[in-house]
């Protein structure tokens, strides 16, 4: 993840109303949420799961891509 977005996702957590990126976030943790409660969830690919789902909610474009 970039520091741009890093940085929005900080204020996400701390400031919602001053952030465009609320909706990703919901739907990032959302989505990540139901694949932590999967049977096949690993414990250590959790938070990676949230950081490319945010990214790619974020941005449109998944990392790797131009």
């Amino acid at each position: 993840m970039d520091e741009q977005l890093a940085q929005e996702l900080v204020k996400v957590l701390q400031q919602p109303e001053d952030t465009k990126y609320v909706e990703a976030f919901e739907r990032a943790f959302e989505l990540t949420k139901t694949y932590a409660g999967s049977a096949g969830a690993q414990a250590s690919s959790i938070p990676v799961v949230f950081e490319k789902m945010f990214e790619l909610f974020a941005t449109g474009k998944g990392k790797g891509q131009a």
